[in-house]
């Protein structure tokens, strides 16, 4: 478990990297968003197998990072076409999340939004 308030949790479905869009799996991950400024922690994003695993499969550190919805200039899945769509994109990759509903979409862009825009500054 990572140090760091947790400010919102749930689950998203994740794109594969970008490179690997066309061939590989988007999966249920359990994503996990904390923001450790005020213990001195790094603000993170991270997914986890499920909503009882330990460990991380990945931690995204929301440094360098911008959030964004995407309105329909999706070409990516036609699966998703229409869905709650959202990008995190990092310095070293994007990554395509699918929420379940539209409030929980804008509840996962604004808190990210606020930790990323306040990295930014």
């Amino acid at each position: 478990m990572s140090a760091g308030d947790v400010v919102c949790k749930g689950w998203l479905i994740k794109s594969p990297p970008e490179k690997k869009l066309k061939r590989f799996a988007w999966r249920k991950r359990w994503f996990v968003l904390r923001r450790g400024r005020m213990s001195g922690d790094p603000d993170v994003l991270e997914y986890y197998q499920s909503n009882n695993s330990k460990k991380p499969i990945r931690t995204i550190d929301l440094k360098e990072c911008v959030v964004e919805m995407l309105e329909g200039q999706l070409r990516i899945k036609r699966d998703f076409h229409g869905k709650h769509l959202f990008v995190v994109k990092t310095s070293s990759r994007v990554f395509y999340l699918v929420a379940k509903t539209e409030e929980e979409m804008n509840s996962w862009i604004s808190s990210i939004g606020q930790i990323c825009q306040f990295g930014s500054l």
